[in-house]
């Protein structure tokens, strides 16, 4: 029985030690060497820091650095933590409180620097040694279980604390088995990765290459951001799998370049993240007529994704982009604004998930992890986890499938990203002059605005938000009030604010 996500790559060296694994634009490493590499770096890591079942935290920037950091920190047996490298400093101190006293690495001149110690990158001393090593290294996993943590990744938090979602072993292979049958997933994918390391959806890329041996390709930022340069990319690297968030796929419609550049060896075409249009979807149906194309659905608290469709012939008859339907091993429901269970068709709840899938609740908060995952109200027969996700959504009489219809609290996606405006009011506040604050988000502009009270500079707004936000939680514009309205109850009223936007 396999215990840990990281007997996938195990295995799939020992079959296909010379095949290229991953490609970064420095470099390309193969299996065998990713391995070997990683058993080094893991063998220095326990040798002189010797933790166990600990996060550490991995500030590299996608690379092959950056994976053979992760696989390492598995090997050690402890839990990798990966962040954004142009994560502002306050937010980054908040996330190390959180995980108290975490190593973590970096990169400098090519070599890994932990704990002001530095591993040299090239340094094959004990190469000879390797199967010694990886014994060692083995027998210290083997008290581990599948139920011990793999990965943490953080996401926004309504208190201006980011919340660290903690995923199991046991997740991850639930997931990547899943995901292996549902889209016959063979060692012919080139995959080309689009999210980063510390966004969720990197991890079906990583482990569908490390389970399956397929060929990995990490794209950069640069390369995405130009429209052209990505699909230059895809059809000269020969990309046949991808898993994009939908405002990447909605850029190449709009400037129709599958009208320009033929991607037709393309043959599976996976969004998930944000609302993908209908539109798009039928562009690309248009453009590659035999290609798989999936919507998948899932917070980063449910191991990546829980509720997925394959489109066919419906596309054209349906009205709206469906969520689809649950993935293997999951269970989805809906509740009221009573945490009451809801059966009917067509009754709109919000969207709660059970399974293996769920995440092990948020890293040394357990408040916050008691408010978001739950006994399942319809029972108390025995213990069964569900988490809330904050969408709404209902089970269509007419098709059998699941659709979202918005959000329940103020949390909103924007290019993929998840973000609590809890958080970025939590940053407006820390300046000083600010009486009062709102913040909303206009999703078809894809715009976040600040409305604020007091005498402050919007220059000095910014400047003092870069310290706090990355550049994406940052908002588009500030509007400042003499006067916020409210409620009849005397609440701010955020409905007159929306009104605005318009």
């Amino acid at each position: 029985m396999q215990k840990l996500a990281l007997e996938y790559l195990q295995k799939t060296q020992q079959k296909f030690p010379n095949r290229i694994a991953i490609v970064d634009p420095k470099s390309s490493i193969s299996f065998g060497e990713l391995w070997q590499r990683s058993i080094l770096f893991g063998s220095w890591l326990m040798e002189n820091f010797g933790r166990y079942n600990q996060p550490i935290v991995v500030d590299i920037p996608k690379s092959i650095e950056a994976v053979i950091a992760l696989i390492a920190i598995q090997l050690t047996g402890n839990i990798y933590v990966p962040i954004d490298t142009e994560t502002p400093p306050k937010r980054k101190e908040a996330i190390l409180n959180s995980l108290k006293n975490a190593l973590t690495i970096q990169l400098s001149s090519g070599n890994f620097v932990v704990d002001q110690k530095t591993y040299n990158t090239g340094y094959n001393a004990k190469i000879e040694n390797i199967n010694s090593l990886e014994i060692q290294l083995f027998e210290a996993l083997k008290k581990r279980i599948d139920l011990d943590p793999l990965y943490i990744i953080f996401t926004s938090g309504t208190t201006g604390v980011p919340k660290g979602v903690t995923i199991s072993n046991r997740s991850v292979i639930d997931y990547i088995d899943w995901a292996c049958s549902a889209y016959e997933i063979s060692d012919s994918e080139i995959i080309g990765n689009q999210a980063p390391l510390y966004f969720d959806n990197s991890v079906l890329d990583l482990y569908l290459t490390f389970a399956k041996g397929c060929e990995l390709h990490l794209i950069t930022d640069e390369t995405l951001a130009f429209p052209s340069s990505l699909t230059e990319y895809l059809v000269q690297n020969k990309i046949n799998f991808i898993f994009f968030v939908p405002s990447v796929l909605n850029n190449l419609s709009a400037l129709d370049m599958l009208g320009e550049y033929d991607l037709t060896k393309i043959k599976k075409l996976l969004f998930a993240g944000e609302p993908m249009p209908l539109q798009t979807i039928k562009y690309f149906r248009k453009h590659l007529p035999n290609a798989i194309l999936s919507n998948l659905y899932g917070p980063t608290e449910i191991t990546v994704d829980c509720i997925y469709w394959i489109f066919g012939d419906e596309l054209d008859k349906l009205e709206n982009t469906p969520l689809g339907k649950p993935c293997d091993n999951t269970k989805i429901l809906f509740i009221n604004e009573e945490e009451k269970p809801l059966f009917e068709a067509d009754k709109i709840g919000e969207i709660c998930v059970a399974g293996s899938g769920l995440a092990l609740g948020y890293w040394n908060q357990p408040k916050e992890t008691d408010m978001a995952f739950i006994q399942n109200p319809a029972h108390e027969n025995y213990s069964e986890i569900i988490y809330k996700t904050g969408d709404l959504g209902y089970i269509s009489s007419k098709d059998g499938l699941i659709y979202m219809t918005g959000r329940k609290d103020r949390q909103i996606k924007i290019r993929g990203r998840r973000v609590e405006l809890g958080e970025i009011e939590s940053a407006i506040y820390r300046v000083e002059g600010i009486k009062q604050c709102a913040v909303l988000f206009d999703p078809n502009k894809q715009r976040i605005t600040a409305f604020f009270s007091g005498e402050v500079k919007i220059i000095k707004l910014t400047e003092t938000l870069r310290e706090y936000l990355p550049s994406y939680m940052i908002p588009t514009e500030f509007l400042k009030q003499e006067r916020f309205p409210t409620t009849s109850n005397g609440k701010m009223d955020f409905k007159a604010l929306q009104e605005n936007l318009l």
